[in-house]
């Protein structure tokens, strides 16, 4: 009889992910023992501007990112008469495919093995438009003119430094956010009493936070406004397009809104928590076996994938999500009715665009993370009419008589 090999026992992938989980949990421990932080501690962590914190710090770092990243600018430049595809940071240009984007650098900076581009020297770049081979036989210039280049320019200078000062709002609103949701905590509270005795009190720092959140949001939306109204029209052939940098700030700029104002009515109580609590309780304690839940989960789910598709574009389907959201909440068919009229027909547009999409390879990064994102958003309409269709029928088996009822004194309220 063959031996058992031995060495340590297999251990089953569920034994594995519990001890995995608990590996974690002691390491946590072990980080709150020695930060001097107690579960009761946590508990007193105010949960919005806690929550607020992470989202300034997470906008921080989008700005960062989208500074010096190729994919502000997209459009077609001319060198000798031939088009190639341009992508601009806000001060450099590169030439090439996506697959390739450095390939066609040499066309405009006249070496073979030349880097980035300063949007700069393409400015100052002499064209000649006297002579015969230099133009079309229709007038068009066969190179790009240096004032395509110079708007680019100008437009990023400015944007950069906007950009570069909106960190430091940022920043400030990241650590006072923090400071007011851990002033209870033992570890912090000694840092907020410190800036209390400087006269910083609690109403004054509120306003001084709320001040911060509007500052970040004003250099998000003016960096912007000022990119998209100076940018040139075209680089040489065709019209130029916004790329995924600036949909990032178009990301940030939603997260700076929603979160400050979320942020700003629980700091000053404009918000009574009182129906959104009853919404989140009736999710809370929904079973997980039921297709109620589901509709809830995915629900979320589309809503969090339209946030991200705004780095992309900016999709107004998304709205419909509020009238299934409402129908759950309120119960009222009309809105249900509504609702799936409505992402029918967006579906059936959604075949058009899922058709005329090209392939993958020939999307820029932003284009493919956008697209990817659509797709999946499309994937999940059907799925979610088809848990509406089991929901309802789970509700029917439940009390038919209940949901009857339902129906029928929502018709009486609108013949009222």
């Amino acid at each position: 009889m063959q031996e058992q090999p031995t060495g340590a026992p297999k251990m089953s992938v569920k034994e594995f992910g519990d001890k995995m989980a608990s590996n974690m949990f002691e390491l946590r421990e072990m980080a709150m023992v020695k930060m001097g932080i107690t579960e009761t501690d946590l508990k007193s962590l105010k949960k919005i501007p806690f929550f607020a914190t992470f989202v300034s710090l997470f906008v921080t770092i989008l700005i960062l990112a989208s500074i010096t990243n190729f994919a502000w600018l997209e459009g077609t430049a001319l060198a000798d008469g031939q088009p190639f595809q341009a992508h601009l940071s806000l001060t450099h240009a590169i030439f090439g495919p996506p697959l390739d984007s450095t390939r066609d650098n040499e066309y405009f900076c006249g070496s073979p093995r030349c880097g980035n581009i300063p949007l700069k020297t393409l400015c100052e770049t002499e064209v000649d438009l006297t002579s015969e081979d230099s133009i079309f036989e229709n007038g068009m210039p066969k190179v790009s003119l240096p004032e395509f280049w110079c708007a680019a320019a100008s437009a990023g200078g400015i944007v950069e430094g906007l950009l570069g000062f909106g960190v430091i709002p940022a920043l400030v609103a990241t650590v006072f956010t923090f400071l007011l949701a851990s002033k209870d905590i033992a570890v912090t509270g000694a840092i907020y009493k410190k800036v209390e005795d400087m006269g910083l009190s609690e109403t004054i720092l509120k306003y001084v936070v709320c001040g911060c959140w509007a500052a970040l949001w004003l250099f998000l939306f003016l960096a912007m406004l000022i990119y998209a109204a100076m940018v040139p029209d075209s680089l040489g052939w065709g019209t130029v397009r916004l790329e995924a940098s600036f949909g990032i700030l178009r990301f940030g700029l939603l997260l700076v809104s929603i979160v400050g104002a979320v942020l700003t009515s629980s700091l000053f109580e404009l918000w009574h928590h009182a129906e959104v609590g009853e919404a989140v309780t009736e999710f809370l304690i929904e079973p997980w076996n039921t297709w109620k839940k589901a509709f809830y989960l995915e629900l979320m789910l589309q809503l969090v994938l339209y946030f991200f598709l705004t780095i992309y574009t900016v999709d107004w389907a998304a709205v419909l999500i509020v009238l299934a959201g409402y129908y759950l909440d309120a119960k009222k068919p009309n809105f249900l009715i509504m609702y799936i009229v409505l992402v029918s027909i967006s579906l059936v547009f959604d075949m058009f665009t899922f058709l005329a999409m090209p392939q993958f390879e020939n999307m820029t990064p932003g284009e493919s993370f956008g697209s990817h994102i659509w797709l999946f958003i499309a994937f999940l309409k059907p799925v979610i009419i088809g848990t509406i269709v089991m929901y309802e029928r789970e509700k029917a088996e439940v009390d038919p008589k209940e949901a009857y009822n339902n129906l029928d004194d929502d018709y009486e309220d609108i013949a009222e």
